[in-house]
């Protein structure tokens, strides 16, 4: 029994924990990457605990060195979430004996932000500096092509496969996020961009996005930072635009023409309305005000 109790440490505990994230949870593999590293950083900072020895004690420690290095509230939040979620299931599903409770664990809240999007106007400069010439440019402007279309997470964008696109009805199926089937849809743009970029490729790999050579494989979103980088100076946008600044215009322009919250809900993907209004609502009102300024100002 003292052998057993000396195993349960953090480290030994992680991938039994991360493998019911995955299989009973339906974590994404991002996620539970994610989820895997935050662990690894507790055992390295505060220790590979007995899970039956930890206390708030060891909680604080680790806040305090999150804090000391200056990380955002959003990576503190995770790191604690990961060690709260490890506790809740050995308490819950192994019923191992806790000198601490979860639920006394806190996160902190996330601050919101003011959601960043690009205009109209840099758009089309970004969408206009990509070079179609060489296979992973036009690779490239599809992939921007279909995210503006389609609002979709680039991990959705990338699980895309050919035959999952039906070019007619211009939608496909994707699996989202809690692993939950949705339906996406692409203007004729982005259609258009597909077959080109299709049309250009001798591969017979069944992913939409591979990457160049000889033994093409899925793109991964790592591969793409450099490119998002590098076209974000050639266009001279100032912001930084990524995968996920591409799904915030999406939303966003559909907010600025009026579509209602309820339809933008579904479009996202987001499971409950409020997530979409508390991301969006104040883009509505920031119009609204600037509008008023503009009509009203007199001096």
């Amino acid at each position: 029994m003292e052998t057993q109790t000396q195993m349960r440490t953090i480290q030994n505990m992680s991938e039994e924990y991360l493998m019911w994230l995955q299989v009973e949870k339906r974590f994404a593999q991002s996620s539970i990457v994610s989820y895997r590293s935050r662990l690894k950083c507790f055992v390295r900072d505060v220790g590979d605990i007995v899970i039956e020895e930890l206390t708030m004690e060891h909680i604080f420690r680790l806040k305090q060195i999150l804090h000391q290095r200056d990380n955002s509230e959003v990576f503190i939040g995770v790191a604690l979430a990961c060690i709260k979620g490890l506790l809740n299931y050995c308490k819950t599903q192994l019923s191992i004996p806790l000198r601490i409770n979860p639920s006394d664990i806190t996160i902190p809240k996330r601050p919101r932000r003011e959601v960043v999007f690009l205009t109209s106007e840099e758009i089309q400069r970004f969408r206009d500096s990509i070079d179609i010439k060489p296979i992973y440019g036009l690779r490239f402007r599809t992939l921007v092509e279909v995210l503006l279309a389609s609002g979709m997470r680039i991990s959705e964008a990338l699980s895309l496969n050919r035959n999952s696109i039906d070019f007619t009805r211009r939608e496909a199926r994707v699996i989202g996020k809690g692993n939950k089937e949705r339906v996406v849809f692409f203007n004729e743009e982005a259609i258009s961009w597909i077959r080109q970029y299709l049309d250009r490729r001798t591969d017979k790999h069944e992913a939409l996005f591979i990457t160049t050579g000889e033994d093409p494989r899925r793109l991964r979103n790592q591969d793409l930072t450099r490119y998002f980088k590098r076209q974000r100076l050639i266009a001279g946008i100032n912001k930084k635009v990524t995968p996920h600044l591409l799904r915030h215009c999406f939303a966003s322009h559909l907010v600025f023409n009026a579509c209602p919250f309820s339809e933008i809900k579904t479009l996202m993907g987001h499971e409950r309305l409020d997530t979409t209004i508390r991301y969006y609502v104040g883009l509505t009102d920031k119009e609204k005000a600037k509008q008023a300024y503009e009509k009203y100002l007199r001096y």
